[in-house]
């Protein structure tokens, strides 16, 4: 593999494949034991060591800088000595060439080199955490709000909040969000197939499988939303301090709900789907209807008066169109004149 500038530029902005990267470090390393491939040591004994070249300390300057703020995992330091090694060592072999060489010793190609450089500074930096112990790891963001990242898990989100119109991290696994207040800012979490959204509040998130996704809240109020773009389907739901949901992201069903302040009330209730049952235990009937519009694409006519400050509990074993049942049922107890339309 050859070196050359295209390749030492992608891997200080961390673009090269792994291959390409092993292979420069491994050139660094063993560079001392081969520089009589660049001069012989009679050349490198007559070469001036303080060899000054155009721009030198602000090309050092931008380099180090770069590798700096490279996206990096904050615990791990060692890619960030291995960027910085390189780049000393990148400085010290430009400086030679641009001497040496007369077609490498013009200003303008590296002023537009220190322009790339400059260009990538600036841009977002990201922090990206992998908790691949078996201890809870507890990190803080910029604004202050604390996550905690259980085993196995990961998360990546901005280095900064202050420049960013919305706080979005993205969740791998489980986490607990204790969200600083910012009114202006929404906290989002964006994991499988899902976004929970906050303003201040503690709560946690949970990718229990490849397609259930659980949220448990703590304190304050969330907002947990999953949409298929592709069916023109969506599940929006709101919880209060001690409630929660699993829901399956991939189908767009709850799989498992549970409420402790329903509809104006603190009589609490939980609903539970699997393959042999669905249960309801004191659930709000509009949170029973809302359940079953979301599990079954259907949809049901009713009025709300009629339903209002009404409670229901049942057990079915979970069947195909189970919810005809129901809604008989419910019909039956409440009178509630719930009317519905067979999904497509």
């Amino acid at each position: 593999m050859k070196i050359t500038r295209e390749l030492i530029n992608r891997y200080l902005k961390n673009q090269c494949s792994a291959e390409e990267a092993a292979y420069l470090e491994d050139y660094i390393a063993h560079l001392g034991e081969s520089l009589d491939q660049l001069l012989s040591k009679e050349e490198w004994d007559l070469t001036d060591e303080n060899l000054d070249y155009p721009n030198q300390q602000e090309i050092k300057d931008k380099i180090f800088a770069f590798a700096k703020k490279q996206n990096v995992l904050k615990y791990n330091r060692k890619l960030v000595r291995i960027v910085s090694a390189a780049a000393a060592v990148i400085v010290f072999i430009l400086g030679f060439y641009v001497s040496l060489n007369p077609f490498l010793n013009q200003p303008a190609p590296e002023v537009r080199k220190i322009a790339v450089i400059e260009d990538q500074t600036e841009e977002i930096s990201n922090l990206y955490y992998i908790n691949s112990g078996n201890d809870n790891m507890l990190l803080t963001a910029s604004d202050g709000s604390v996550i905690t990242l259980y085993p196995q898990s990961e998360i990546k989100y901005a280095e900064d909040f202050s420049i960013q119109q919305e706080r979005v991290l993205y969740l791998k696994g489980k986490a607990k969000f204790e969200v600083a207040k910012d009114k202006s800012k929404p906290f989002r979490v964006h994991s499988t197939g899902v976004v929970t959204t906050a303003l201040g509040t503690v709560f946690s998130v949970d990718e229990l499988r490849s397609t259930q996704t659980q949220i448990k809240l703590m304190e304050g109020k969330i907002e947990v939303k999953a949409v298929d773009h592709q069916r023109g389907k969506e599940l929006v739901r709101t919880f209060l301090p001690h409630e929660e949901i699993t829901l399956d992201h991939r189908e767009l069903k709850v799989v498992e709900e549970i409420k402790t302040h329903t509809i104006g009330t603190d009589r609490g209730g939980h609903f539970l789907q699997n393959n042999q049952i669905i249960q309801f235990k004191n659930i709000a009937l509009e949170d029973v209807l809302t359940i079953l519009m979301q599990n079954y694409d259907i949809k049901l006519q009713y009025d709300k008066s009629l339903i209002s400050n009404k409670f229901y509990s049942g057990t079915f074993t979970n069947k195909t169109n189970v919810f005809e049942e129901i809604i008989r049922e419910i019909n039956y107890l409440h009178h509630a004149g719930i009317n519905y339309i067979n999904p497509q």
